[in-house]
Protein backbone atom coordinates (compact mmCIF):
# COMPACT_ATOMS: atom_id res chain seq x y z
CA UNK A 1 0.00 0.00 0.00
CA UNK A 2 1.28 3.44 -0.81
CA UNK A 3 2.01 6.25 1.63
CA UNK A 4 -1.09 8.13 0.54
CA UNK A 5 -4.34 6.72 1.69
CA UNK A 6 -7.56 7.03 -0.23
CA UNK A 7 -10.51 8.59 1.57
CA UNK A 8 -14.06 7.67 0.85
CA UNK A 9 -17.51 8.58 2.13
CA UNK A 10 -17.53 10.85 5.18
CA UNK A 11 -13.77 11.15 5.21
CA UNK A 12 -13.64 13.24 2.05
CA UNK A 13 -13.47 17.03 2.42
CA UNK A 14 -14.50 19.77 0.06
CA UNK A 15 -12.16 20.92 -2.60
CA UNK A 16 -10.92 24.47 -3.10
CA UNK A 17 -13.16 24.81 -6.18
CA UNK A 18 -16.21 23.95 -4.09
CA UNK A 19 -15.21 26.53 -1.44
CA UNK A 20 -14.91 29.21 -4.12
CA UNK A 21 -18.28 28.30 -5.66
CA UNK A 22 -20.05 28.29 -2.27
CA UNK A 23 -18.44 31.62 -1.36
CA UNK A 24 -19.51 33.17 -4.65
CA UNK A 25 -23.09 31.94 -4.22
CA UNK A 26 -23.19 33.25 -0.64
CA UNK A 27 -21.88 36.64 -1.78
CA UNK A 28 -24.50 36.76 -4.54
CA UNK A 29 -27.37 35.95 -2.18
CA UNK A 30 -26.14 38.49 0.41
CA UNK A 31 -25.80 41.23 -2.22
CA UNK A 32 -29.36 40.58 -3.43
CA UNK A 33 -30.67 40.75 0.14
CA UNK A 34 -28.66 43.92 0.80
CA UNK A 35 -30.11 45.53 -2.33
CA UNK A 36 -33.61 44.64 -1.22
CA UNK A 37 -33.05 46.19 2.22
CA UNK A 38 -31.59 49.34 0.62
CA UNK A 39 -34.59 49.77 -1.69
CA UNK A 40 -36.92 49.16 1.26
CA UNK A 41 -35.26 51.83 3.37
CA UNK A 42 -35.31 54.35 0.49
CA UNK A 43 -38.99 53.64 -0.13
CA UNK A 44 -39.79 54.04 3.55
CA UNK A 45 -37.95 57.39 3.68
CA UNK A 46 -39.79 58.67 0.60
CA UNK A 47 -43.12 57.55 2.04
CA UNK A 48 -42.36 59.28 5.34
CA UNK A 49 -41.48 62.51 3.52
CA UNK A 50 -44.64 62.35 1.43
CA UNK A 51 -46.76 61.72 4.52
CA UNK A 52 -45.19 64.64 6.40
CA UNK A 53 -45.63 67.04 3.45
CA UNK A 54 -49.22 65.88 2.89
CA UNK A 55 -50.01 66.31 6.60
CA UNK A 56 -48.62 69.85 6.56
CA UNK A 57 -50.65 70.69 3.46
CA UNK A 58 -53.84 69.39 5.08
CA UNK A 59 -53.27 71.30 8.33
CA UNK A 60 -52.66 74.57 6.51
CA UNK A 61 -55.50 74.12 4.04
CA UNK A 62 -57.94 73.29 6.85
CA UNK A 63 -56.79 76.28 8.92
CA UNK A 64 -57.17 78.68 5.98
CA UNK A 65 -60.47 77.31 4.72
CA UNK A 66 -62.16 77.25 8.14
CA UNK A 67 -61.01 80.68 9.28
CA UNK A 68 -61.57 82.54 6.01
CA UNK A 69 -65.07 81.07 5.59
CA UNK A 70 -65.87 82.49 9.04
CA UNK A 71 -64.31 85.86 8.21
CA UNK A 72 -66.07 89.11 7.39
CA UNK A 73 -63.06 90.51 5.55
CA UNK A 74 -59.62 89.38 4.40
CA UNK A 75 -56.42 91.07 3.28
CA UNK A 76 -53.70 89.28 1.33
CA UNK A 77 -50.31 90.80 0.62
CA UNK A 78 -48.04 88.15 -0.89
CA UNK A 79 -46.56 86.40 2.14
CA UNK A 80 -49.15 87.55 4.70
CA UNK A 81 -52.87 86.84 4.97
CA UNK A 82 -55.02 88.62 7.54
CA UNK A 83 -58.66 87.92 8.35
CA UNK A 84 -61.32 89.34 10.66
CA UNK A 85 -62.89 86.10 11.91
CA UNK A 86 -66.08 85.44 13.86
CA UNK A 87 -65.05 83.70 17.06
CA UNK A 88 -68.44 82.44 18.16
CA UNK A 89 -71.48 84.29 19.45
CA UNK A 90 -70.87 87.97 18.82
CA UNK A 91 -67.08 87.97 19.15
CA UNK A 92 -64.44 88.71 16.55
CA UNK A 93 -60.72 88.12 16.41
CA UNK A 94 -57.88 88.96 14.08
CA UNK A 95 -56.11 85.98 12.53
CA UNK A 96 -52.89 86.21 10.53
CA UNK A 97 -50.87 83.65 8.57
CA UNK A 98 -47.37 84.47 7.33
CA UNK A 99 -44.88 82.68 5.13
CA UNK A 100 -41.50 83.45 6.70
CA UNK A 101 -38.13 83.82 5.02
CA UNK A 102 -37.01 80.51 6.59
CA UNK A 103 -39.85 78.60 4.87
CA UNK A 104 -42.24 78.28 7.79
CA UNK A 105 -45.94 79.01 7.67
CA UNK A 106 -46.84 80.64 10.98
CA UNK A 107 -50.16 81.60 12.52
CA UNK A 108 -51.40 84.02 15.17
CA UNK A 109 -54.84 85.00 16.50
CA UNK A 110 -55.51 88.03 18.71
CA UNK A 111 -58.36 90.24 19.94
CA UNK A 112 -56.85 93.29 18.17
CA UNK A 113 -54.95 94.01 14.96
CA UNK A 114 -51.72 92.04 14.61
CA UNK A 115 -48.97 94.40 13.53
CA UNK A 116 -45.79 92.61 14.55
CA UNK A 117 -43.51 90.92 12.06
CA UNK A 118 -41.54 89.15 14.79
CA UNK A 119 -42.77 85.63 14.12
CA UNK A 120 -40.76 83.93 16.87
CA UNK A 121 -43.75 83.58 19.22
CA UNK A 122 -46.26 82.59 16.53
CA UNK A 123 -47.56 79.04 16.15
CA UNK A 124 -45.77 77.12 13.40
CA UNK A 125 -48.31 75.34 11.18
CA UNK A 126 -45.75 73.90 8.76
CA UNK A 127 -42.08 73.91 7.85
CA UNK A 128 -40.65 73.51 4.36
CA UNK A 129 -43.32 75.82 2.92
CA UNK A 130 -42.96 77.98 -0.17
CA UNK A 131 -45.30 80.23 -2.13
CA UNK A 132 -46.24 79.16 -5.64
CA UNK A 133 -47.81 82.38 -6.94
CA UNK A 134 -45.92 85.02 -8.91
CA UNK A 135 -42.72 86.13 -7.20
CA UNK A 136 -42.98 83.38 -4.59
CA UNK A 137 -46.15 84.84 -3.06
CA UNK A 138 -48.45 82.55 -1.12
CA UNK A 139 -51.63 84.66 -0.90
CA UNK A 140 -53.57 87.02 -3.15
CA UNK A 141 -57.00 88.65 -3.07
CA UNK A 142 -59.26 90.49 -0.64
CA UNK A 143 -61.45 91.97 0.83
CA UNK A 144 -64.03 89.18 0.43
CA UNK A 145 -62.07 86.42 -1.22
CA UNK A 146 -58.55 85.04 -1.04
CA UNK A 147 -56.56 82.59 -3.14
CA UNK A 148 -53.59 80.66 -1.85
CA UNK A 149 -50.98 78.46 -3.47
CA UNK A 150 -48.29 76.77 -1.40
CA UNK A 151 -45.91 73.83 -1.67
CA UNK A 152 -44.67 71.79 1.28
CA UNK A 153 -41.40 69.87 1.05
CA UNK A 154 -40.29 67.10 3.38
CA UNK A 155 -37.70 64.40 2.76
CA UNK A 156 -37.25 65.41 -0.86
CA UNK A 157 -40.98 65.13 -1.61
CA UNK A 158 -43.01 68.25 -2.49
CA UNK A 159 -46.79 68.41 -2.10
CA UNK A 160 -48.66 71.42 -3.56
CA UNK A 161 -51.89 72.84 -2.17
CA UNK A 162 -53.99 75.64 -3.64
CA UNK A 163 -57.47 77.01 -3.29
CA UNK A 164 -59.79 79.98 -3.22
CA UNK A 165 -61.95 80.82 -0.21
CA UNK A 166 -64.73 83.36 0.19
CA UNK A 167 -65.37 85.21 3.45
CA UNK A 168 -68.95 84.49 4.48
CA UNK A 169 -69.53 86.20 7.84
CA UNK A 170 -71.26 89.52 8.36
CA UNK A 171 -71.70 91.64 11.44
CA UNK A 172 -70.36 94.41 13.58
CA UNK A 173 -68.24 94.35 16.65
CA UNK A 174 -64.66 94.62 17.77
CA UNK A 175 -62.18 94.56 16.15
CA UNK A 176 -63.54 96.64 13.30
CA UNK A 177 -60.32 96.23 11.35
CA UNK A 178 -57.46 93.77 11.65
CA UNK A 179 -55.10 95.79 9.46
Amino acid sequence: MSAQSTRTGDETGISMVEVIIYSALTALVLSILGGMFYVGFKTQAATGGRDAATGAAQVVSNSLQTAVRNASSVSATGAVLKARVASGGTGWQCVTWALTADNKLVYKAAAAAITTTDYSSWAVLATGASGRLGGGAAFTGGPGQVSYSLAFTSGGVTVPVAGTVTANSFGTGSPESCW
